[in-house]
C-alpha cells in the first residue's frame, strides 16, 4: 500500500501540492486539511521514515529547525497562545509534526485537538483564505 505522505511530498516536491508553504531543509511545509485551529501545519519529511530515531543526528537537527522555523512563522502571522508541536505516527507512520497553533478563543483550550469533534478539527475555510494564509507563512519564512 502506498505511503499517502510519500504521495503529499511527491506533489510537493514537483510544485504541484495546493497548500505547499515551503520546501525546507528535511520537509515539506504545508497548511494543514484541517483548520479548526487556523494555521494548523503539517511538516511532512522529504523521504520516507517511520521514526525520528532512524534519522541520522544531523538530519533531526535539520528537521527540528524546521520545525522551529515554521512556528516562528506562525507565531508571527497569527499570535497564537501557545503551538502544540506534535509527531504521532500512530494512523500514517512515516514522520511528520503537526504544528498546532491555539488561539484566544480556542473553544476547548486544555484538551488536545484529536479529543474535539471532527467537524471542529476541520473547521470551514473557504479556497481563497487557505490560499492567504499559505501566502502569508511563506512570507513570514521568507520565502
Amino acid at each position: 500500500m502506498a505511503c499517502p505522505l510519500c504521495e503529499q511530498a511527491a506533489r510537493a516536491g514537483r510544485g504541484k501540492h495546493p497548500w505547499l508553504i515551503a520546501e525546507l531543509a528535511e520537509s515539506f511545509a504545508l497548511l494543514g486539511d484541517n483548520q479548526g485551529p487556523r494555521g494548523w501545519c503539517v511538516l511532512v519529511l522529504k523521504e520516507h521514515a517511520e521514526h525520528v530515531a532512524d534519522l541520522t543526528a544531523d538530519r533531526q537537527a535539520r528537521l527540528w529547525d524546521d520545525v522551529r522555523h515554521t512556528a516562528a512563522a506562525q507565531r508571527a502571522v497569527f499570535g497564537p497562545v501557545r503551538i502544540n508541536y506534535e509527531c504521532l505516527g500512530n494512523l500514517v507512520p512515516h514522520v511528520h509534526w503537526h504544528l498546532i497553533p491555539r488561539h484566544a478563543d480556542d473553544p476547548q483550550p486544555r484538551d488536545p485537538v484529536w479529543l474535539w469533534p471532527r467537524e471542529r478539527q476541520a473547521g470551514s475555510m473557504k479556497d481563497e483564505d487557505r490560499r492567504a494564509l499559505v501566502s502569508s507563512l511563506r512570507g513570514a519564512l521568507g520565502r
